[in-house]
């Protein structure tokens, strides 16, 4: 198998391109090893050394994100000692960027002389989604290069920027465009041919003053122990210590964080995002057209949601209530949301009038004839409609023949996607909720309650039982509150006869444990299709801190012995706790919930 290291010499330049490997390993030992290679393979007469991508992409996955820690990270040789070798690079090395560049390739980025990109270009440095820092020395090049307030700026938000934004700030040198990939090449080269040789910036340290500034600026907001303070460290390590004593500093932080648990937790929740985003393999090969005309029928605040949603991406909608008194309301909602963007600033007053145009409200059914799309909300009447026409039905109102049932939470669609379901409907019906920013999971039962409708049942059950037992809500809305749920919802119900002092933990760990309980029990039966998906829909769904990895990460964390000695405890006084059969049979084969899970 080739590592997937190509080096070709052409009129005084070497180009060195890092391939796709077949296995999808980006950057691993193996390719750092023939980079670095390649790098100290350089013949005389070389005027600069141009590095780029083969698929105009340098980033480990499709999204741009963080890169996930792994056994491979201190495998020799490492990314850090890649970097020191590009920076150290007697022949200047220039980084071509083009598309997403994130995580390990914007690390050697920064190290390398120069860098070129493309138009499209959008550069990241995605680690503070998993509360880290990458240890390859960019909290120490990058205030180098752009300063301490944008640098802060760019790797607290890990927010990618776009070619134009890095240019003016100075974390590119240069825009270079090109009809084909051939063109971009080689304005890249007759850039680097020129230009490559200059000596590295330092008008990032002039103003020592206006850094410090920056510095102190971001620990004035920053919590003890969080990772901006880690990056405020780091930052300012950057001006008052020598280049090989801040690259330790770096590393010392980036090996704390990395033994967080909150860090273990980010990266379980982000491959589940990544898992969810998978289509799935009968749906791949169905080529559908684009969802040009969706109609949303029935008032209420998700399809207001939605509306929204769909038009801030360009989509024409069709808002569909016979009822007039309840389409106003609904308009004015929807209004009032774009008004209230505008005054903060996130749409601009063109964009909201330009969003206004692309909405259609009509009390027909009729006006139904074009629409492309059909979504239905709880408590409504569906429409007739052509069988072609993928149908999104919510609420407990029956299905007609090939609709989908959605239930929405949160940022998460769950669309039931039973077996032998329609395969152009569902490939339409998934594309257009995901083209509109929802994060979709499948699941495989009509459930008209959803994975977040049975989750949030049994947290309720969970809480009331805690009340009846003389638990004070008071002290549940503290312990939710603390563990990071940022609006717990405590039901109703007739309190204890005495009151029952119970700490914070036992609080939470009473109501995760009746989410997991229950997670075993979607996945028994099928409507959640795998633990991954219970977790993201706890999250993004319900509202879980996505430093808790989820209620089924918490318990594999804990232990499933654990949880169910727990549960069997606690099932004496109600029977939200009772173990569900699913959990006996992963305990007493001791597998977890990543194993697959019986269905009975």
């Amino acid at each position: 198998m080739s590592i997937g290291i190509d080096v070709t010499t052409t009129d005084g330049l070497v180009d060195v391109c890092l391939l796709r490997r077949s296995d999808g390993h980006w950057l691993d030992a193996a390719q750092r090893a023939q980079l670095l290679a390649a790098l100290g393979s350089v013949g005389r007469g070389v005027v600069a050394i141009v590095l780029r991508s083969a698929d105009r992409s340098l980033a480990s996955h499709p999204d741009g994100g963080p890169d996930l820690p792994g056994g491979d990270d201190t495998a020799a040789p490492t990314l850090a000692s890649l970097c020191l070798a590009i920076e150290a690079s007697p022949v200047p090395v220039v980084m071509l960027l083009e598309g997403p560049v994130a995580g390990a390739s914007a690390e050697m980025a920064l190290a390398a002389r120069a860098r070129v990109a493309t138009p499209g270009a959008r550069i990241a440095f995605p680690a503070a989604r998993l509360g880290r820092i990458s240890g390859a020395g960019g909290t120490q090049r990058l205030p180098r290069l752009i300063g301490a307030e944008q640098s802060l700026r760019l790797l607290t938000a890990g927010k990618a920027v776009a070619a134009p934004e890095a240019l003016a700030i100075g974390l590119v040198d240069q825009v270079v465009e090109g009809e084909t990939p051939v063109e971009v090449l080689d304005a890249a080269r007759a850039w680097a041919k020129t230009h490559a040789a200059l000596p590295r910036s330092t008008a990032a340290f002039a103003d020592g003053r206006a850094y410090l500034a920056a510095v102190k600026a971001i620990r004035a907001e920053a919590a003890p122990g969080s990772l901006a303070m880690a990056l405020a460290d780091c930052t300012e390590a950057a001006l008052l210590l020598p280049p090989e004593q801040g690259f330790a500093f770096e590393a010392m932080l980036a090996a704390e964080r990395d033994a967080l648990p909150q860090t273990s937790a980010l990266a379980h929740l982000i491959r589940a995002e990544r898992a969810a985003a998978v289509t799935p393999e009968p749906l791949r090969a169905v080529k559908v057209a684009q969802v040009a005309r969706p109609a949303l029928v029935g008032a209420s605040p998700q399809l207001a949601a939605l509306s929204l949603m769909a038009l801030a991406r360009g989509v024409r909608v069709t808002l569909l209530e016979p009822e007039r008194a309840r389409l106003v309301p609904m308009l004015q909602s929807i209004a009032s949301r774009q008004e209230a963007a505008v005054q903060a600033g996130a749409l601009s007053a063109a964009q909201r009038d330009a969003d206004w145009a692309r909405l259609r409200p009509v009390v027909d059914a009729a006006e139904l004839v074009q629409c492309d799309l059909v979504i239905v909300a709880a408590d409504t009447a569906v429409p007739s409609l052509p069988a072609s026409v993928p149908l999104l039905v919510m609420g407990r109102t029956d299905l007609p023949p090939a609709a989908f049932r959605l239930v929405l939470s949160g940022r998460v669609a769950e669309l039931g996607l039973p077996a032998n379901c329609p395969a152009a409907a569902a490939a339409q019906a998934l594309a257009f909720l995901r083209r509109i920013g929802q994060m979709v999971v499948l699941t495989g039962v009509q459930s008209p309650v959803g994975i977040s409708g049975r989750l949030a049942g049994a947290g309720g059950a969970a809480l009331r039982a805690l009340i009846a037992s003389g638990v004070a809500p008071d002290a549940i809305v503290s312990a939710l509150t603390n563990f990071g749920l940022a609006a717990p919802m405590v039901p109703k119900a007739e309190p204890g006869p005495m009151l029952r002092l119970m700490s914070a933990d036992e609080i939470v760990s009473r109501w995760l444990a009746a989410l997991a309980n229950e997670g075993a029990r979607l996945l028994s039966a099928g409507l959640a299709l795998s633990p991954h998906d219970v977790d993201l829909v706890a999250i993004h769904g319900l509202g879980l801190p996505a430093e808790s990895g989820g209620p089924l990460y918490q318990a594999e964390q804990r232990g499933l012995m654990i949880l169910r000695r727990d549960l069997r405890l606690w099932a004496e006084e109600a029977e939200v706790w009772k173990p569900v059969p699913a959990l006996d049979a992963l305990v007493s084969t001791g597998r977890g919930f990543r194993s697959r899970v019986s269905r009975g």
